[in-house]
């Protein structure tokens, strides 16, 4: 009886070990699969504008996500519930004009428009009531900034690159599968020893 009841014991370990293994293995690689096929629906776009007055240059950064597939990124103070950007930062160099060094982030920001896909497409509007930044003025079809009264213009439009980042989800989903293999190696090899 004492024989037939430690045979019984070791194939309820045995079987214990072969399901906590596949139970490993399988959800890490079920969780892996499931986090790393999400797709980063926001982009980080870096655009610069050169040729001001003095030799400025205006260069920053913008992320957002065409969230209605209208095919641009659009932010407009006046409508917070269509904003589709998160993050915004630009920085003007004065160069050797009269002018100061400033930067403007998303509080500054009140039009951003980009048509997705077409790296001269983009239109900001911002300002901190010191400083202000247009990168086209529809009425004279130049870039202005502003300060104390004064403008500088530039007839160069602005150039769009997408930033390369790697997507964080994938990351950790490659993570997440690598535990699971290695967990289950290690179940395995206890397992058979």
């Amino acid at each position: 009886m004492l024989i037939a009841d430690s045979n019984y014991l070791e194939v309820f370990i045995i079987m214990k070990k072969l399901i906590q293994s596949l139970s490993i293995g399988t959800t890490g690689l079920t969780i892996a699969i499931a986090i790393g096929s999400r797709p980063a629906n926001a982009l980080t776009f870096e655009f610069s504008q050169s040729g001001w007055q003095g030799g400025g240059e205006v260069t920053g950064t913008f992320t957002g996500e065409d969230k209605n597939g209208d095919n641009k990124i659009v932010y407009d103070f006046s409508d917070p519930d269509s904003n589709e950007v998160f993050e915004y930062e630009m920085s003007f160099f004065a160069g050797n004009s009269t002018f100061t060094d400033f930067t403007h982030n998303l509080n500054d920001l009140f039009i951003l428009e980009y048509m997705a896909g077409n790296p001269d497409m983009l239109t900001i509007s911002s300002t901190d009531f010191t400083s202000s930044y247009d990168s086209e003025n529809v009425d004279i079809n130049l870039g202005v900034i502003s300060q104390d009264n004064d403008s500088i213009f530039t007839d160069e439009s602005v150039s769009v690159t997408v930033r390369e980042v790697p997507e964080p989800t994938s990351w950790i989903g490659l993570m997440l599968f690598s535990f699971g293999v290695y967990f289950k190696r290690k179940i395995t090899a206890n397992f058979f020893h």
